[in-house]
């Protein structure tokens, strides 16, 4: 019923716009699938962000019907998708990278430290909230494995290297608060807060950070 009612409405936008038009829409819910995430400002993707822009009613019962959430940002100049169902699961050094980029993009953006709403915090202070949380700083090849894996599904983009910490310059994009909420962050929080080996509390909360990487984080190919 639903796609029957989604093709009756590509119909009708065909018959108002043109074929080509219409086809122009396929082929941005085919790159949204693919790719997940465009950006009205990235490179070969301004024009899927402005069929986006004119067609939000349209991509938003799209994806719902395929059971995925819609996202727009006119703001930050983004749009995409996050399937609603289980998929594929993060590593626990890139979920644990995650969520410290999550709580840094905050930490940062609330002192006005955003362009376009990025942030690009130090990749030393990283690596040091890393070490809060696990008591120990991963292998220089673990670490990049695990931002180029959050690269690859679009929430952080990699720059230059550091000489000190020999880590790709982060910058962490404002979508990252949809694929990662509050409450997430409040967990890693208490981990913090209460860690130590021993105690019963920083045991519970590990569970909690342990059981996040089973949560959705879909993939985004995109290079």
């Amino acid at each position: 019923m639903a796609s029957d009612i989604m093709l009756r409405e590509l119909k009708d936008i065909e018959s108002n716009k043109s074929t080509d038009y219409a086809d122009s829409l396929r082929n941005t819910a085919a790159y949204l699938l693919q790719k997940q995430w465009v950006w009205k400002g990235k490179r070969g993707q301004k024009e899927h962000f402005k069929l986006c822009h004119e067609n939000q009613s349209y991509f938003h019962k799209l994806f719902d019907g395929l059971d995925m959430m819609w996202y727009y940002d006119r703001n930050f100049g983004y749009a995409g998708i996050l399937p609603r169902g289980s998929g594929k699961q993060l590593d626990i050094i890139s979920t644990l990278f995650l969520l410290i980029l999550r709580k840094m993009y905050d930490a940062e953006a609330s002192m006005g430290r955003t362009d376009l709403g990025r942030v690009t915090p130090p990749t030393a202070e990283l690596l040091n909230q890393y070490e809060q949380v696990k008591g120990e700083i991963p292998s220089i090849s673990d670490t990049n494995s695990a931002l180029e894996n959050l690269r690859k599904k679009g929430i952080i983009e990699l720059g230059n290297r550091d000489p000190d910490t020999k880590l790709q310059e982060v910058t962490v994009l404002p979508n990252i608060t949809r694929v990662v909420s509050t409450a997430y962050v409040g967990t890693l929080n208490r981990y913090i807060d209460s860690y130590s080996p021993e105690t019963a509390s920083a045991e519970a909360a590990h569970e909690e950070i342990e059981a996040i990487v089973t949560e959705e984080v879909p993939d985004d190919s995109a290079e």
